[in-house]
């Protein structure tokens, strides 16, 4: 449904804390399920076919009808009987089973690797075949929506010749319009001419393909259909069977049996529905066997899992066009979805001149799409949402509501919803309403159910074809049980339905609890009015990413599961595919999988009867993993971040932007965790526990000031109980950009790889309007398209203005420079956002990057004196200093010249600007060696053409010299401390120098030779630090050098830690518990999901008595998320005088090893500070060492 006008502002809210327009990540959990059961072997009659038989049904393991977990009247349970294939195996249990697509992970995020610079995914080559094995027969084509139970068969496709035989029922003739389809299907493959006849006729001659079509009937032992198989001509069910197709079972009503081969030397297809739709989706699916002019052999057994799919028109905005609708009904019946809900929220001859008949033009517009929604065997339905424009207590207006409805139904409606979202408790539409009901709540859900339930007498009596009237209540997307909620549950009748929208306007996630509250909160059955992925509360945004966060059970227990889709019919189409397959088959449903599919369904549209090119392909994924963030998860541009961060890798440029790293990189920073470190269960080793039990780096010492850091191997970060962190929602969506991820980024180590792969990518993007162009898709994402080639663009030049730089070429870097800023100035008219979080952030970093390659702390001309007049810009100094070279950057054909000042010498000319509007002149041959100036100009030239001015000074460092940290912890004897010195050029040029150091006694540190520090980046030099046996415990300084600058790195030698963990056996104790859930003892249990948590409390303490006095050398703690940001360990030999062993001031949580060197220790004491969150202190777990020998 539409968003209601009080809602849109409350949707949008949530749109930002969930990150719909950020992109965040979120982990989507794909409903992998159980692999079906493999054919009765027995029942096959060939063992060579049942031996090539292969199992991919992908939704196994749903639901049937009647219970269990196989398909319907399967007889697949749980486990496998006999003749059932295991999963990774055939049919005889020989040979591993492939499945028609990779499956994807755990989180939904796709297996497959990209080829490189196109958003997509490519499957990994296939394994070849174990030597004395059969092979396993080809995967049939991927199939959409995905069938509850596809296998392919050993033979040779079926090829589909110039003419085909059309086989039917003589006593039940197929639906017209599933025939008609079929028709349709097979001329597109090939077939000229298609001769139909009767079941109960003789074959023509010859070796035309035969397709066999009819209503699936029973074929047990002793029936027509059984008797019938041992005829010369077999019967539909006879050639089911001999086809090996599965037995029939409770196939429900929309069901179908397809299978595909050879047939009594004839090439055959046999199709089987069950109900009038059953024969209308098997043609989709036979669709899906189709590649070029031959049929995959295969055998389907297939229904849908939910009883109504489909779609609502229902935002607010611009409405569909006649031919927009037409094309959507189309697409309906391509994937098997069969409800159409008219709810246009700006349509007036439904709101409030709802007693108005629609104008000619529009009933016949509705009578064009009632005829195409029954050729798709989709129902037209119409919602009606008199709100506050009619007087409830009136017969009269009930009876007008009736002649609307009757009117609509004339015009080909057939299902009808009324709508309350936007009615008032307190305000009436007329005063006889209020003597009637009253007010409030209660009296609103009364006056509702009295309209309903006489308008659902009305359906039922004049129209008893129709399809249960629903209700969109006012409170349709709140939580649990309310007044409003149980009156309309009391008054409503029976058979009406209720829809809602999950919990919230656009819920991220909904479940099948939700749904089971919600409906018990009703009373009645749930049509759930998905607001995905409509965007009316986004205008500047296309939502394009896989229908996601919902539990099967939504689909299984909804009456009805509509998807409200965007303004823009055709992209919604991306999205709504994605839907379809999880509405067709819940637990089978993978988003990443199924969004590759609907991204290819959406190409092939742009060209009917031929397939889409494949940089068309690639651009409508270019778009959609562009816009692929919403509500529900996703992330943002997913495969662009991985080029990205190659190239920033290769580039040698730290995340922030600033500086980088080469070499080994230091562990992480203060308050910063290690790259690659995870948070593991409690008691994991870290990387330096093989010598030293309490592990080396990034440990704490005694009265630290807080220079340690925070290293992997913790507790994990979530955990049962109260907390800032709840477990993780298994609905939780994965990122559905993910199935975009490219194969594996370039070569960390080769720049030139990496920004060549980038770059295609970005060419992507700038093809992507001209790839479009013409198309309907096109046509309705303009803005975005457009967006997204200024992006690729500005991307290209940004990488254009970076080589440039490293090449030394400031001409060209200059130029694509203002390229750049050209390409990012905000176009005039609609704002259309695309990849959010990602491609403005790059080319943020590029041109800050540009910014410190062009010169440090630069005085721009905003920040300049223009006191000599319109044609001098002027940069003062404080006092005279020593100059090198000034850089100017002007627009291109600039004038002009550059002078300095001398004191007592007056103006002193350095050159003239350079045509290419980039200049660097030196002082050299015009200055004296030991000149100094104060203030440099460009004078003759338009201030407004003057970008800035460089001044680059030589009395100042030649580099910026920083340290990663400046304190370390170090074990005598133990392993080597890594640190990292961050070097930056401060000159025009490269710095070159050699990293020195003063070592002190008992210390070996090591460091590279010489380091080259190119103009405008920055590099890292690792250095690694031990301490030799023997060395005296205590406080060392040590000095770094570069360039003339020192810096000091504090370095604390302590003891080395060995023995066993002095935590095991000890006894714990807390100032208080949060809850008897979260005890002191479950620090020292040993458990990995059991942890301590303190109340909200700055000053909360956990304790623990040794078994035995201890030397003790050190203490690690594994924080849940709520950690400490300042505490102290003290220590006791009584429990009753304590005294401080270390002090933590910036605590960072996760894994942290606190060092100290505490004789006579007895009990430890954990003494919180300062909280870091709003909860108390929780540690999964505690260990002491004490100190060595």
């Amino acid at each position: 449904m539409r968003l209601g006008r009080g809602k849109s502002a409350a949707a949008l809210a949530v749109a930002v804390i969930a990150g719909a327009l950020g992109g965040g990540p979120g982990p989507q959990a794909a409903a992998l399920g159980r692999t079906a059961a493999a054919q009765d072997v027995a029942a096959a009659g060939s063992e060579d076919v049942a031996a090539g038989a292969q199992d991919v049904a992908a939704g196994a393991g749903a639901e049937g009808p009647e219970g269990g977990t196989g398909g319907p009247g399967g007889g697949t349970g749980e486990g496998t009987g006999p003749g059932e294939a295991r999963a990774g195996q055939d049919a005889t249990g020989e040979g591993t089973t492939t499945r028609t697509a990779v499956p994807s992970d755990a989180a939904g995020t796709g297996t497959g690797t990209g080829t490189g610079t196109e958003p997509g995914t490519t499957a990994p080559p296939p394994q070849p075949p174990r030597p004395g094995r059969r092979t396993a027969a080809p995967a049939p084509p991927a199939v959409w929506p995905r069938p509850q139970s596809i296998r392919a068969v050993r033979t040779s496709a079926v090829p589909v010749g110039d003419e085909a035989v059309l086989v039917t029922d003589h006593r039940d003739r197929p639906d017209p319009y599933a025939l008609d389809a079929l028709r349709a299907l097979l001329r597109g493959a090939g077939a000229r001419r298609i001769t139909e006849v009767r079941d109960d006729a003789p074959l023509p001659a010859g070796g035309a393909l035969v397709v066999r079509v009819g209503a699936d009937t029973a074929d047990l032992p002793g029936s027509a259909s059984a008797r019938a198989a041992h005829r010369r001509v077999p019967t539909l069910a006879a050639a089911l069977r001999s086809l090996h197709a599965p037995a029939r079972g409770a196939l429900p009503p929309g069901g179908y049996r397809l299978a595909v081969g050879r047939l009594e030397g004839r090439d055959t297809v046999a199709l089987a529905g069950a109900g009038p739709d059953g024969v209308f989706h098997g043609v989709q699916t036979l669709r899906g066997l189709v590649t070029g002019h031959r049929i995959a052999p295969a055998v389907v057994r297939d229904w849908p899992g939910t009883r109504v799919r489909g779609v609502t028109e229902g935002f607010y905005g611009t409405p569909w066009t006649r031919e927009q609708r037409l094309a959507q009904l189309d697409f309906m019946g391509r994937t098997k979805q069969n409800r159409y809900l008219y709810a246009s929220g700006d349509d007036p001859y439904r709101q409030a001149r709802w007693r108005e008949p629609y104008p000619g033009d529009q009933r016949a517009g509705f009578r064009a799409l009632a005829d195409r929604a029954r050729r798709n065997h989709v129902t037209l339905a119409w919602a009606v949402a008199p709100g506050q424009a009619m007087c409830m207590s009136s017969d009269d207006d009930v009876r007008a509501l009736d002649r609307k409805i009757d009117a609509m139904w004339a015009l080909g409606v057939r299902a009808f919803q009324l709508q309350f979202q936007d009615v008032s408790y307190t305000e009436w539409h007329c005063s006889r309403d209020a003597d009637a009901f009253g007010s409030g709540p209660e009296a609103a859900a009364r006056a509702q159910a009295r309209v309903a339930n006489a308008v659902a007498r009305h359906l039922a009596e004049r129209h008893p074809g129709a399809a249960a009237l629903s209700v969109m209540p006012t409170e349709y997307y709140q939580a649990g049980s309310t007044p409003y909620r149980g009156a309309l549950a009391r008054h409503l009748d029976d058979a009406v339905e209720v829809a809602w929208t999950g919990v919230g306007v656009v819920p991220r996630t909904i479940t099948g609890r939700e749904l089971a509250a919600t409906r018990d909160a009703f009373g009645h059955p749930l049509v759930t009015m998905d607001n995905y992925p409509v965007n009316d509360y986004a205008p500047d945004r296309v939502l394009l990413g896989p229908y996601s966060g919902r539990e099967p059970a939504v689909a299984a227990g909804s009456a009805a599961l509509l998807s409200t889709a965007m303004q823009q019919p055709a992209a919604s189409r991306i999205p709504l595919f994605t839907a379809a397959d999880f509405a067709w088959n819940p637990r089978g449903y993978r988003p990443a999988e199924s969004w590759q599919a609907a991204i290819a369904a959406a190409a092939a549209e742009t060209a009917p009867g031929a397939a889409a090119p494949r940089e068309r392909v690639t651009a409508v994924r270019a778009l959609a993993a562009n816009d692929a963030s919403s509500v529900l998860g996703g992330q943002e541009s997913a495969y662009l971040r991985p080029l990205i961060d190659a190239f920033w890798t290769a580039r040698g440029t730290d995340p922030t932007g600033t500086t980088g790293t080469t070499g080994t990189p230091s562990a992480a920073g203060a308050g910063t965790a290690a790259p690659g470190e995870s948070r593991g269960p409690a008691g994991v080793r870290g990387p330096a526990e093989a010598d030293d039990p309490a592990g080396t780096h990034g440990s704490r010492g005694a009265a630290s000031a807080g220079a340690g850091a925070q290293e992997g191997g913790g507790a994990p970060a979530g955990g049962a109980g109260a907390g800032p962190t709840d477990p993780a929602d298994p609905t939780d969506p994965a990122d559905p950009a993910d199935p975009a991820d490219p194969a594996d980024p370039a070569d960390p180590a080769d720049p030139a790889a990496a920004a060549d792969r980038l770059r295609a990518a970005f060419q992507v993007l700038r093809g992507v309007p001209r790839q479009l162009s013409g198309t309907a898709l096109g046509d309705e994402v303009r803005p975005w398209s457009e967006r997204l080639a200024r992006y690729g663009a500005a991307g290209q030049s940004a990488l254009d203005m970076l080589a440039a730089q490293d090449r030394g070429d400031g001409p060209a870097a200059w130029r694509a420079a203002r390229a750049l800023r050209h390409l990012r100035d905000e176009p005039h008219g609609r704002r259309a956002t695309v990849g959010e979080g990602v491609l403005d952030p790059f080319l943020d970093r590029a041109r800050k990057a540009y910014d410190t390659w062009v010169g440090p702390d630069g005085l721009d001309r905003d920040r300049a004196d223009r006191g000599a007049g319109p044609d001098a810009l002027t940069v003062r100094f404080a006092h005279p200093r020593p100059l090198g070279t000034v850089t100017v950057l002007a627009e291109p054909g600039t004038a002009g010249r550059v002078e300095a000042h001398v004191p007592g010498g007056g103006w002193q000319r350095l050159g003239t600007l350079a045509g290419s509007g980039w200049t660097e002149a030196g002082v050299e041959g015009h200055l004296g060696g030991h000149a100094r100036v104060d203030a440099v100009r460009v004078a003759g030239a338009p201030v407004s053409a003057v970008r800035r001015v460089v001044p680059w000074c030589t009395d100042g460092p030649a580099a910026r010299f920083t340290l990663a940290r400046s304190e370390a912890d170090a074990a005598i004897g133990g392993a080597p401390v890594h640190l990292t010195v961050h070097l930056a050029s401060l000159r025009p040029g490269a710095v070159r120098g050699r990293l020195s150091v003063r070592t002190p006694e008992g210390f070996s540190v090591r460091v590279p030779g010489r380091s080259a520090v190119p103009r405008g980046t920055g590099v890292g030099v690792p250095v690694e630090l031990s301490v030799r046996p023997g060395t005296r415990p205590g406080t060392y300084r040590i000095p770094l050098s570069f360039a003339g600058e020192t810096r000091m790195v504090t370095v604390r030698a302590f003891p080395r830690t060995s023995g066993p963990d002095l935590a095991r056996g000890a006894r714990a104790a807390s100032s208080g518990d949060e809850t008897p859930r979260f005890p002191a003892s479950a620090a020292l249990d040993g458990e990995a999901g059991t942890r301590w948590s303190s109340p909200a409390d700055d000053g909360a303490w956990w304790q623990m008595r040794l078994a035995r006095p201890a030397r003790l050398g050190a203490l690690v703690l594994y924080w849940q998320d709520a950690y400490a940001a300042a505490y102290r360990v003290q220590v006791s030999a009584d429990g009753r005088a304590w005294r401080t062993a270390a002090l933590v001031r910036d605590g960072v949580g996760g894994r942290e090893v606190v060092r100290m060197d505490a004789r006579g220790v007895r009990y430890v004491r954990v003494q919180g500070e300062r909280r870091a969150t709003r909860f108390g202190y929780s540690l999964w777990s505690v260990r002491a060492y004490a100190v060595a020998g």
